[in-house]
């Protein structure tokens, strides 16, 4: 495949690209839908074993993160198989469920690493976002602060689909797909759509937000999980699908089309 060929498949738009990645989402939901199911499974053995919790208590606040890092083993199988067939329909050679998932499972290592630290990145910066108010911090910081959160989280969502996409398997491949999301999110020719990236990635982050607060606040039982958890298998996929859409438009506008190629199937 050349770099003319997968131009041409897929979009220039923004609207054609959120197109193109959810039709390439539909076109392996079964193996996705299973994918998503299987999250939901780990993140429900967790709630089981781990003793119900108050949201912003210690306890509370370790079960989250628990949750959270175990979740995030699942959704780096998710991530690998869904941007190995986004990547594959936009060279014109869409992949069987079963060579979809052979290959997430060849790259599922990396992808975990990278992923673990786009999401200690994010939580890190977490405070920053808005979406809490931090004690000492005036609420017009956060109005500044915020929006370039969202952006950085955006950038972050194209690391998975780098790493998954990569020629190399290694664990080397974490820092050149971490790097090379930096790289081309922040060309000056990608910048608006990379707003917009933000603002979809975060979707999510304010769902899950606003659905765990509803829920607190009428003392539904197992409240975190509930109000995260669903939604992060639902929509872990489809997001990860408009990513990888992204990340090869970025790499097309940044001349580096080439790069970001997907797998040859075991």
């Amino acid at each position: 495949m050349n770099a003319a060929d997968e131009s041409e498949r897929l979009p220039h738009s923004v609207g054609g690209l959120l197109g193109f990645a959810l039709s390439a989402w539909f076109a392996n939901a079964p193996l996705y839908i299973a994918l998503a199911i299987g999250v939901f499974a780990a993140y429900s053995v967790v709630e089981y074993l781990v003793p119900s919790a108050r949201p912003q208590t210690p306890l509370g606040d370790f079960k989250l993160y628990v949750l959270l890092y175990t979740g995030l083993f699942a959704d780096s199988l998710v991530v690998a198989a869904v941007a190995i067939g986004v990547a594959a329909r936009a060279a014109g050679a869409p992949a069987s469920p079963a060579t979809l998932a052979g290959a997430a499972v060849e790259r599922w290592l990396p992808v975990i690493a990278v992923t673990f630290l786009a999401q200690t990145v994010a939580l890190l910066t977490s405070p920053l976002a808005g979406f809490t108010q931090v004690t000492g911090m005036p609420r017009g910081v956060l109005y500044v602060t915020a929006p370039l959160t969202w952006i950085l989280w955006g950038i972050l969502t194209l690391t998975g689909p780098f790493v998954a996409l990569g020629a190399n398997r290694g664990l080397f491949s974490v820092i050149i797909g971490f790097g090379r999301a930096f790289a081309v999110s922040l060309d000056r020719r990608n910048v608006l759509r990379l707003c917009i990236l933000g603002a979809v990635a975060v979707l999510p982050i304010v769902l899950q937000t606003a659905l765990q607060n509803f829920l607190v606040q009428r003392h539904v039982r197992h409240a975190i999980f509930w109000g995260n958890e669903p939604v992060d298998a639902i929509t872990i996929g489809p997001l990860t699908a408009v990513a990888t859409a992204f990340a090869l438009d970025f790499a097309r506008r940044a001349g580096l089309l080439e790069k970001p190629q997907p797998p040859a199937s075991g």
